[in-house]
């Protein structure tokens, strides 16, 4: 059996061992939350939940960075962790006061880090909830009334809640989106017919990560390599950093991913490339023709369900500028672009620009995932 803590997967045997302080030792195939998520070995004290120990290998310096990201995050309530068969330990945490220091002076392929995962609840008693604020926003690429989120399909007894007054209501499947790792279901938060609601879920503990948004650092290399550890060769993938918190300082070109839609935002050539996934791989989409050219990205949250950004745009031809606002959500096919406060509506080459990957709604639903109660919703 192995343990795993959101898409890291701990190893049983190391959690055979009885001290409070284990150690943490991780093969260099494999970063924290990869697509391909794999370690070697892993040990954690499960009864008060204290992750300690060090990272080694060639990527040690990016799969620390990354937990230490992850503990950090300020986007993410919480996250599972869970076995492959079913054990009590099972649950949703929530992680606190993470440290990360190289291990040895000598040695930077070794790093040392110290976490703490605190219980939240488990799915016997709390299922997932996806708490929704449908608001209007100022969008120049459509006028479609619609707050659409994402959920993986593997989600199960999906409904509206009113956190209010307990009312409930169907939730309608508004279409699918074939996602890189799995299909997501798009709903509408202006379906009910109420204010703030809340869109209930059920979802096994290891369904929840493949179909996640994500922010890549990509270090400037391809996303896979071949690498050999104790004589075996190995493929790694990725090579690319996952990021967590929005003050993650890119090595290389940041990108951005619904599991539907990837962005990769190379503003020291101010580029936007933009792909979709088409069943097999990323295939890249025509942005319009025009001299508008992305000056800046600034990511202002990271989350499991939506990532937020402000971006700045240049006028190549003339030096003129524009800010639109960002949110890529889960299993969605294009990015919702957007005139932030106190901003004017953009010009029409930058609308040109960005309209093959714009999406037409004029709401947005401020999504959040956490969890809720069983018993809450039953009152």
């Amino acid at each position: 059996m192995t343990r795993t803590l959101y898409a890291l997967r701990v190893p049983d045997a190391a959690l055979e061992q009885p001290s409070s302080t284990q150690s943490l030792q991780v093969a260099s195939n494999s970063p924290l939350n990869s697509d391909s998520p794999a370690v070697d070995s892993l040990a954690a004290e499960p009864g008060s939940r204290p992750l300690a120990g060090v990272v080694a290998g060639q990527y040690a310096d990016i799969i620390a960075c990354e937990f230490e990201e992850l503990f950090s995050a300020t986007g993410i309530e919480v996250v599972p962790w869970f076995g492959d068969t079913n054990n009590q330990r099972d649950a949703y945490v929530a992680l606190e006061d993470v440290t990360v220091d190289q291990a040895t002076a000598q040695e930077p392929r070794l790093q040392r880090f110290d976490g703490q995962l605190s219980q939240a609840g488990t799915q016997e008693d709390h299922q997932r909830a996806l708490y929704c604020n449908p608001q209007p926003v100022d969008n120049p690429f459509g006028s479609t009334s619609t707050a659409e989120v994402g959920l993986s399909a593997q989600a199960s007894n999906v409904q509206w809640w009113d956190h209010v007054t307990g009312a409930t209501a169907a939730a309608t499947v508004q279409r699918t989106m074939a996602g890189e790792h799995d299909d997501v279901e798009i709903y509408d938060a202006t379906e009910p017919g109420f204010d703030n609601p809340v869109l209930l879920h059920e979802i096994a503990y290891d369904a929840e990560w493949p179909t996640d948004v994500r922010v890549w650092d990509d270090y400037n290399r391809s996303k896979s390599a071949q690498t050999t550890v104790n004589g075996e060769t190995r493929t790694v993938d990725p090579t690319w950093q996952r990021c967590f918190v929005t003050s993650h300082e890119f090595v290389g070109t940041p990108i951005l991913e619904s599991d539907k839609l990837r962005l990769e935002a190379d503003t020291d050539n101010q580029l936007l490339s933009a792909s979709r996934w088409t069943g097999s791989s990323y295939d890249g989409v025509s942005l319009g023709a025009s001299d508008w050219r992305l000056r800046t990205l600034d990511l202002s949250r990271i989350g499991i369900e939506r990532i937020d950004a402000q971006t700045v745009w240049i006028d190549t031809s003339n030096g003129g500028t524009h800010r639109l606002d960002l949110t890529l959500k889960r299993g969605r096919e294009d990015a919702l672009w957007t005139v932030p406060d106190n901003g004017s509506t953009p010009p029409q080459g930058l609308i040109d620009r960005l309209s093959p990957i714009a999406s037409p709604a004029d709401q947005a639903a401020g999504e959040v995932l956490d969890i809720v109660a069983k018993s809450e919703v039953r009152e």
